[in-house]
């Protein structure tokens, strides 16, 4: 990653921008299957079908955000249209019912697709077209490495929200359902025992079930504080015009050599003017 990369704000507001994206979408995609299973009681085949408004829903806005940004030019709307009702769809699963509300359960998600979509692609097109074209491969794959990190690092810190939260009713857990389950479902066994849950009787499942929901509910928040921090990151960005006219850049390690050398070659001669500079003002002063 060349650090010239980085000099302009609006190419680290692209890249901020692409991690809180990356670091709430991802939530979706893992814990959702979680509340299905652990509220619902759905089994995990089931949990993926309820899943499908949510993917759905991301994937056609993505595909629209690329014709209307060819055709406008403009991909500052799309970036803010997305971020904010990103927030608002994962503002939304704070309030996921905890019975089988599928109105609820499937409009909450296609919000959220709905905002999701647009980010995959529009923080990628603000970053190169503030790059050199000779960087627009390094950047763009800087972009993707944050996304990654991004991912990664929002399922570790949900987990870590989530197991939290069910460690906090411990307490509770043990006087409803017993040592045993307690410690089967409290802190970071929880999400690898969740089949558990459909086994208990039904006013201990019933017990269990809402100590997954209000644990996952604060572990919602935690997610909609960091899609707002997109929306905060975004006002950072600056419009470019997209252009149109192709140019092939030269790449590769023998012009990265040449940049270097030129790069040298200038700061050397800087020093010089400037060494030249404070020759002249001394012997002015001596005369």
């Amino acid at each position: 990653m060349p650090l010239r990369i980085f000099k302009h704000r609006s190419s680290i507001a692209s890249l901020g921008v692409v991690f809180c994206h990356g670091y709430v979408f991802i939530s979706g995609s893992y814990y959702l299957p979680l509340y299905f299973q652990a509220v619902l009681g759905a089994s995990p085949l089931l949990s993926g079908v309820y899943l499908l408004p949510f993917a759905l829903s991301f994937s056609f806005p993505s595909v629209v955000t690329g014709i209307l940004i060819k055709r406008t030019g403009k991909y500052l709307p799309a970036i803010w249209f997305g971020l904010t009702i990103m927030s608002l769809g994962f503002g939304l699963f704070i309030d996921l019912p905890s019975s089988r509300s599928w109105a609820k359960i499937i409009l909450y998600q296609i919000v959220a697709g709905i905002g999701v979509g647009p980010n995959f692609l529009a923080p990628v097109l603000a970053l190169q077209a503030i790059v050199k074209p000779g960087d627009i491969a390094t950047a763009t794959a800087t972009l993707f490495f944050t996304r990654n990190l991004s991912t990664s690092i929002s399922v570790v810190i949900g987990g870590v929200v989530f197991s939290n939260e069910m460690q906090k009713r411990y307490p509770f857990l043990v006087t409803a359902l017993g040592v045993d389950t307690a410690n089967a479902l409290s802190g970071g066994s929880a999400g690898a025992n969740v089949g558990i849950v459909a086994q208990l009787p039904d006013a201990q499942r019933e017990t269990a079930r809402m100590a997954f929901y209000q644990s996952l509910r604060i572990m919602w928040i935690m997610y909609v504080a960091f899609a707002g921090l997109g929306v905060a990151v975004s006002a950072f960005i600056g419009s470019q015009k997209l252009s149109e006219d192709h140019t092939v850049p030269k790449t590769g390690l023998v012009v990265e050599a040449q940049k270097r050398r030129e790069e040298i070659e200038r700061k050397e001669n800087k020093k010089k003017m400037s060494e030249a500079e404070k020759e002249e003002k001394v012997s002015d002063k001596n005369v």
